[in-house]
């Protein structure tokens, strides 16, 4: 899964360096796009969900913090059964499962989301903004 924010990526050329290497390696490319800054649960669902259908066994992050905190939590929802917001956001539970893979090309530097294993999350519908820390 190729996951990102806006057209930055694009109007920079990255876009299409990623695509090309991806293709060139033979990987098969399922975008996960429109992450936006304070990215919600809904989008995290959204993401989750995609991953599922397309049995993705690896998340690409490309962008800044925001893109990382949405990927990190795709790659716990897209293979946890239970209730990730109430059992991570809320309890901080204890992760006993391998997420998805992921990794991250960086291209905005001042979060550190690269270096950590938290993820910032909103919830629009608790109104709600509040991070895990177990990825």
């Amino acid at each position: 899964m190729f996951a990102y924010g806006n057209d930055s990526i694009r109007n920079q050329g990255i876009y299409d360096e990623i695509i090309k290497s991806l293709t060139k390696a033979g990987k098969n490319v399922v975008e996960f796009s429109g992450i936006c800054e304070n990215p919600t649960y809904e989008k995290v669902q959204e993401g989750a969900k995609l991953a599922k259908e397309n049995k993705i066994d690896f998340i690409l992050a490309v962008g800044g913090g925001n893109v990382m905190d949405c990927a990190k939590a795709v790659s716990m929802a897209a293979v946890y059964g239970g209730d990730l917001w109430n059992d991570f956001f809320v309890r901080h539970g204890i992760m006993d499962f391998d997420p998805v893979p992921l990794g991250a090309v960086v291209t905005e530097t001042k979060t550190g989301s690269e270096m950590n294993g938290r993820a910032v999350i909103t919830n629009k519908v608790l109104k709600v903004r509040t991070g895990l820390s177990q990825v």
